[in-house]
């Protein structure tokens, strides 16, 4: 037990002081994706899900992350009871929940893809609908905002310089907190794009252009950065976190012909199997709950 805490802990300094690579690589020979040692400790399965998924956000393998993310708040979902008789865990769960939400809120904007319904009836809640709604209309002070309180306390890996006064921009917050929002702005006209590709099957690139108010050009450099990010390694096999393929994760594809966007739909069909399997435990549960009241 006593390794798998250091890990963790490793993970954790690893992340606060931004190499994220590394922090997650320190993992690799513990699998996440199935029950371990450090499963027996509820905090600590909460925290390396939420490291880990902010590691992944910042390595811009958004799909991993809403995976993880999911994973994470399912299981806290499962066990909320647990945590209210343990009242001295309720404000350390409680926070990382929050940031676990957040984190998932700014994920599916930059990288929208089907979620479980549970968790996502809790992102339709209204105190973080608006915030989705403010980041996909390219809010970058509600981006900023999401990833302050979400972050991590960040470290600086040196020692401050005793004889100079202190430069808010070398501050450990401020650097990371730039690297986020440079992606961000980066693709902030793709929900935009987005949207108005799954209304057409064919569109001519002056007409999008003009319904965007932009330049043709800078809208050709917006499909080619569309292209490319989502295009993102995603993990599918293997014990290191850090393996993965790359593979497409848009549910619209498009291709350009001389000055025609051709737009195809890859978006597959919603699959009712797990909502009706999850109801069915939960009506099972409820039975034999009732069955053992005494009337």
């Amino acid at each position: 037990m006593l390794g798998y805490f250091s890990l963790i802990a490793l993970l954790r300094v690893h992340s606060m002081l931004g190499d994220y690579h590394l922090a997650v690589k320190v993992l690799e020979n513990i699998d996440l994706h199935k029950n371990a040692y450090y499963c027996n400790v509820p905090a600590c399965q909460i925290t390396t899900y939420y490291y880990v998924g902010f590691a992944y956000v910042m390595m811009r393998r958004y799909a991993d992350g809403i995976r993880t993310y999911t994973n994470a708040l399912l299981y806290i979902q499962r066990m909320r009871q647990m945590f209210q008789a343990k009242s001295y865990q309720n404000d350390q769960v409680n926070k990382q929940t929050d940031q676990m939400y957040t984190m998932l809120a700014v994920c599916l904007v930059l990288h929208p893809q089907s979620i479980d319904e549970s968790i996502n009836s809790v992102l339709q809640d209204r105190k973080y609908a608006e915030k989705v709604s403010r980041m996909q209309q390219g809010d970058l002070k509600e981006f900023e905002n999401s990833f302050l309180f979400a972050c991590p306390k960040y470290l600086s890996p040196v020692p401050p310089a005793l004889d100079a006064p202190p430069d808010p921009n070398q501050e450990p917050l401020h650097i990371q907190k730039t690297i986020f929002l440079q992606e961000v702005g980066q693709q902030i006209y793709l929900p935009t794009i987005r949207s108005f590709l799954k209304l057409y099957t064919t569109m001519p690139v002056s007409k999008l252009a003009a319904f965007m108010d932009i330049d043709q050009t800078v809208l050709m450099e917006c499909l080619l950065c569309f292209k490319h990010k989502m295009y993102n390694v995603v993990w599918s096999k293997g014990i290191s976190s850090l393996d993965g393929e790359f593979q497409a994760g848009s549910e619209v594809d498009f291709y350009i012909d001389k000055d025609m966007v051709h737009i195809a739909d890859t978006k597959v069909g919603q699959r009712y199997g797990d909502y009706f399997i999850r109801q069915i435990h939960i009506m099972e549960e409820l039975h034999r709950a009732m069955k053992k009241l005494k009337f």
